[in-house]
């Protein structure tokens, strides 16, 4: 999926140059005008690093959806998805391009040894999981919580937190986060 071209007009819109986007994203400026351009594909990360520095959610990059405004069903073969085969992890949005929601429902798929990486994440919100299939580590300010098949868990995302797949195969959980950062 090419993102360059609504990346470069939000930015524009923001009257930003790649130079600011670079220092608010920690992004280098050559990796964001190669990405502008369409020429490498970004990680979930940088993705949320880029969506974050310019104030929008990753969505937004997806460009204009022509379906109706008012859809509140998305098909499983029509779920928006992001990933890469070195994250390990396919992220499948559960709500509509343009729904405007408060709530973000993702499906993840971890593979086996997925993980969000080594630091912690920490945001505003709040996050729902629900474990669908095979045990998820979750970490909330270094008090490690293991989530089996059919266990949640809900908390505030101001807390330090991060998670790794301990299954011995695929993983696959319904995530909310509130407010949207995808």
């Amino acid at each position: 999926m090419n993102f360059g071209k609504s990346i470069k007009e939000i930015r524009l819109q923001h009257s930003m140059t790649l130079r600011d986007l670079a220092k608010l994203s920690g992004c280098s400026i050559s990796f964001l005008s190669q990405l502008e351009r369409d020429l490498i594909s970004p990680t979930v990360a940088s993705l949320r690093k880029i969506a974050d520095a310019l104030g929008v959610t990753i969505t937004s990059f997806f460009g204009d959806d022509e379906s109706e405004k008012d859809t509140v069903v998305v098909r499983k073969d029509e779920r928006v998805r992001l990933g890469s085969k070195a994250s390990k992890v396919t992220y499948e949005s559960l709500k509509p391009r343009e729904a405007n929601s408060v709530l973000e429902p993702l499906y993840h798929i971890l593979e086996k040894d997925a993980y969000s990486g080594d630091d912690y994440n920490v945001h505003l919100g709040e996050e729902f999981v629900i474990v669908m299939k095979g045990q998820v580590e979750i970490t909330l300010d270094k008090k490690v919580i293991i989530l089996n098949e059919g266990d949640s868990a809900l908390y505030n995302s101001n807390i330090p937190h991060r998670w790794k797949n301990t299954f011995d195969g695929e993983t696959t959980l319904l995530w909310v986060n509130t407010p949207p950062t995808f």
